[in-house]
């Protein structure tokens, strides 16, 4: 029986990648998240991930490759899935009427997108998100908002599935932690300026912390000033910036401006043992450790409290199962059966 063929296809991100950029460089994670997908699913699929700003071909195994898009028409794909961009989905269902389309979102969707409804239900696509939190607030404005129940008057109901992005369980060598280390690691634009403000103030109080900041490299932000006790890591491969993950007292996250569809950040520190000071906002509460109590990002004294606590002692976080291949393998393997 001849193996099915999924086409992701990224017209986006401004720079070729494969699964050797995971380890050469920072990569963001929407991306390392298609690339690690992608090689889970070759075990029983096809593969081809079609990239808008790549030259030349690359296989990463028989199952597995990457080209450019330019190069698409040369493939006969059972299903495609589109990274973020709704507007190509009018355009492939033209050019491969025999596949079954998916738009593979990464962020939460206003009460305008309702006004795509009706391509969606011509396209037959299905919306992809990345967590049951973000598929319920998905399919809230779609599909049972005010405007989306007009909508349904004339229109299929939006179909709106979900899918974890896969965290391999690390090896966890034995690692002194660094009671006065706290890590940021995410783009600027996740609420960095509130990040920062925060440290600063518990900074005054207990003086040996220090801040460490990281980010993917393909953002910026020059307008935030930064103390003595600020770190600037830039952008890191993956494997070093998990090292500094290991290392922290936890990953500092206090910021209510950006709400995540899934987080890798509280994920990938979780199942390194590492805490996450966050806010219970988007995904929050449903992708951290059980273990893992949120905080008020507006309230300075309880955040400083949390640290004092926390540097006496660790509440216990670990790995969590439901992000592994063989669950994320599952969960699209039922979603495209």
């Amino acid at each position: 029986m001849n193996k099915r063929t999924i086409l992701f296809l990224d017209n986006t991100y401004p720079k070729a990648y494969q699964l050797s950029t995971l380890i050469e460089q920072a990569i963001g994670g929407t991306e390392s998240s298609v690339v690690k997908t992608a090689l889970i699913l070759s075990q029983k699929y096809n593969v081809i991930v079609a990239q808008k700003f790549r030259d030349t071909l690359h296989a990463e195994n028989d199952s597995l490759c990457f080209i450019p898009k330019s190069k698409m028409d040369k493939t006969k794909p059972d299903f495609i899935v589109v990274l973020r961009k709704y507007p190509l989905l009018k355009e492939l269902k033209k050019q491969f009427p025999q596949a079954k389309l998916f738009l593979w979102l990464h962020t939460y969707k206003n009460t305008e997108y309702v006004f795509k409804r009706m391509g969606l239900s011509k396209t037959n696509t299905t919306l992809v998100c990345n967590s049951k939190t973000h598929a319920k607030h998905t399919a809230k404005i779609l599909n049972n908002s005010f405007l989306g129940s007009l909508f349904s008057l004339f229109s299929n109901k939006t179909k709106v599935a979900y899918c974890y992005n896969p965290i391999a369980k690390p090896d966890k060598p034995p690692i002194k932690r660094d009671i006065n280390k706290l890590l940021f690691f995410s783009s600027p634009n996740k609420g960095l300026k509130q990040v920062v403000k925060s440290f600063n103030a518990i900074n005054k109080k207990i003086p040996d912390l220090r801040l460490y900041i990281a980010n993917p490299g393909y953002k910026d932000d020059k307008s935030i000033e930064l103390n003595k006790n600020i770190i600037v890591l830039g952008s890191l491969p993956h494997q070093q910036m998990m090292q500094h993950v290991a290392e922290s007292l936890c990953v500092f996250y206090p910021q209510d401006s950006f709400a995540e569809t899934f987080g890798l950040i509280y994920a990938e520190a979780n199942a390194l043992g590492t805490l996450v000071l966050a806010h219970d906002i988007g995904a929050a509460r449903e992708i951290l450790h059980e273990n893992n109590n949120m905080i008020d990002a507006q309230n300075s004294k309880q955040i400083l409290e949390v640290i004092k606590t926390w540097q006496e002692q660790l509440p216990m976080v670990e790995y969590k199962m439901c992000f592994n291949d063989e669950s994320v393998f599952k969960q699209w393997g039922e979603l495209l059966s």
